[in-house]
């Protein structure tokens, strides 16, 4: 009995799984943050490079 007080009492003070889940909700808030980013600027920065390319290939010639 006394054994398995001593493996729930190590379970208890086990704090890797915290951490871990820590870990993982900050990812899921960091990809939420870059998601809602792309989202709102996705479009503005599509044209800019969209603009950029048009102006390089009628500056650039080709040989």
């Amino acid at each position: 009995m006394q054994t398995v007080k001593n493996a729930l009492l190590e379970l208890h003070e086990d704090e890797s799984g915290a951490t871990a889940t820590e870990y993982i909700i900050l990812l899921i808030l960091i990809a939420c943050f870059v998601i809602a980013i792309v989202k709102v600027f996705g479009s503005t920065v599509s044209e800019k490079f969209a603009s950029a390319n048009s102006g390089v290939e009628n500056l650039v010639e080709y040989n």
